[in-house]
């Protein structure tokens, strides 16, 4: 069973070997758990009944009904709430849009890399954590901070950033218990405790990781690190 923190996830897709890819690909994400997999969209409908997944990881090519039916049927009021990721090798605008207007927040084109897989998964999950802090909103730049949150903008990355270095910053601190310094998490992937605190300060504008400062004896605060 998954445990209470986990986004539990239910993959549709009439490719077996797709479904089995998906479902390795999403358990090795911290955080989320799949829950279901069906081949149908029929079988989709009735999982998403039963298991009440947060995510659905949805193909659009699926042997009974079309997945954008699937999409639309999941908004139901009988069904139970789930976000939407369309993953489809359907590459049209007019399917893109058509998607969007059936409440997929987003779309990734196959084959997808279990690396791009991974960082939208972790874009939701830190999209879903700021939406379920509770309070409200005081800036209209929190509010785009949020959906900056959920697309992937690779275009967005600085040159001094790299995707390779980042994602080992990524998953380094994925790896620790509770949270990380600078200095620490630079140890673990052999970089300096510079390069390393801007490579966290970018993940934290990314929604990615949140920092915090701790005080110790000295009065002097140490920002810690942890992934949403």
């Amino acid at each position: 069973m998954p445990e209470p923190r986990d986004i539990t996830v239910l993959i549709v897709d009439d490719d077996p070997v797709v479904t089995a890819a998906l479902h390795a690909q999403v358990n090795r994400v911290l955080g989320f758990r799949v829950v279901g997999i069906a081949h149908s969209g029929h079988a989709a409908l009735a999982a998403a009944a039963r298991f009440a997944p947060r995510l659905v990881l949805l193909d659009l090519h699926l042997p009974d009904l079309p997945g954008l039916e699937v999409a639309h049927r999941l908004r139901r009021p009988d069904q139970p709430p789930a976000d939407v990721i369309v993953i489809s090798g359907r590459k049209e605008s007019a399917t893109v849009r058509a998607a969007i207007q059936r409440g997929a927040l987003y779309y990734l084109v196959k084959p997808t890399r279990a690396g791009t897989l991974e960082q939208t998964l972790l874009r939701y999950a830190a999209t879903v954590a700021q939406l379920e802090s509770g309070g409200r909103f005081a800036e209209q730049q929190e509010i785009d901070r949020i959906f900056r949150s959920l697309h992937l903008d690779q275009g967005a990355r600085p040159r001094s950033i790299s995707a390779a270095t980042e994602q080992a910053v990524l998953d380094a601190l994925s790896g620790v218990e509770q949270d990380a310094s600078a200095h620490e998490l630079g140890e673990l992937i052999g970089v300096s405790r510079a390069t390393a605190r801007r490579y966290l300060e970018h993940l934290a504008e990314r929604g990615l990781v949140e920092g915090r400062p701790r005080y110790g004896p000295t009065g002097r605060p140490q920002h810690r690190y942890r992934v949403r």
